[in-house]
């Protein structure tokens, strides 16, 4: 049976899953192409591709399943009233919710060192030079406080930082066990912005959190401070970030992720000396592979040949009797 990668991005997770499910074909195809080649497919796993009813019913899908959390590219109700299962894999049955935490504070620190600066001083046989600064004492602000945010906290608290964080749901106990110093809602976004040196996005994306990062937040941070995004691109207004960057309103910004992705090569953030970006890397891990790959791997043979009902099923109340 064919299962299909939608887009031609993370091309190490089709090479894993292939060596998983030798019996199996399994193939990715570009955006472009993702109706014709679904024709025939029986799984679809999502990416970073938009998964909408066009694509769900030009086959005989019986699963998307998501190499990962992220579902907002799927369109989830057309899938439900078509029959299809959709299943994601939550950043606490992986690693994922450490690696993209750890990458978080590599992205704090390439740029709190000037890590651009530094490939400079060694083409040019210069020593001592840049003078960065160290991440401890420092404070940041996490906006989004759920697995890969908890993670995060905890490393930056060991590194000696002061962390406040943003979260829709209150958790006092889970707060004070990592030992954040203060917590808010997004309507105090701004205000916690103002007093901190680094503010990072975790948040999942939604029409609430699309933009979040904008003209109004770069304008109240201090002018010494840096944005880091490892959720997804559109959390961040890309052209208000660039204007801020440009005007120094802020200092700069650490980017694992793009509102268009892969991103253009000729990208203006990407010419930015103040800028330290990554190609949405942060959760491509070996051990993160080897954790999502075996539940994905799971969740397939579960409804191809044994019609199983497949783990972290997000519509399975909705489907009924559909399936």
């Amino acid at each position: 049976m064919k299962i299909l990668f939608c887009g031609t991005t993370f091309a190490s997770s089709v090479e894993h899953l292939k060596k998983l499910l030798p019996q199996h074909e399994v193939v990715n195809c570009p955006n472009e192409n993702l109706i014709s080649a679904a024709r025939d497919a029986h799984v679809l796993i999502p990416l970073v591709a938009r998964v909408d009813r066009s694509v769900i019913e030009a086959g005989p899908v019986k699963l998307i399943q998501q190499w990962g959390v992220g579902l907002e590219g799927v369109d989830i109700n057309a899938a439900t009233e078509l029959g299809v299962r959709v299943c994601n894999v939550p950043g606490d049955e992986t690693p994922n919710a450490d690696s993209t935490a750890e990458h978080a504070v590599f992205l704090m620190m390439g740029l709190s060192r000037r890590i651009r600066e530094c490939f400079s001083s060694l083409r040019n046989s210069v020593c001592g030079f840049p003078v960065g600064q160290a991440l401890f004492e420092k404070t940041a602000l996490i906006v989004g406080f759920g697995k890969v945010g908890q993670a995060l906290a905890r490393k930056l608290i060991a590194l000696g930082m002061q962390v406040d964080a943003i979260r829709r749901t209150p958790a006092p106990l889970i707060e004070i066990a990592i030992g954040v110093r203060r917590v808010g809602d997004t309507s105090d976004l701004l205000d916690m912005a103002e007093r901190v040196d680094f503010v990072i996005s975790t948040v999942t994306l939604t029409n609430e959190t699309r933009n979040l990062f904008d003209m109004s937040l770069f304008k109240r941070m201090r002018s010494s401070a840096f944005v880091i995004n490892v959720s997804r691109g559109p959390v961040v207004n890309e052209a208000d970030l660039v204007l801020a960057l440009e005007n120094q309103l802020i200092a700069g910004a650490g980017l694992d992720v793009f509102a268009t992705e892969p991103v253009d090569p000729n990208h203006p953030l990407l010419r930015m000396g103040n800028v330290f970006a990554t190609p949405h890397i942060a959760g491509v891990t070996e051990q993160n592979h080897v954790a999502i790959g075996a539940l994905v791997k799971e969740n397939i043979l579960k409804v191809l040949l044994r019609d199983e009902t497949p783990n972290y099923c997000v519509n399975l109340q909705l489907l009924g009797d559909k399936t």
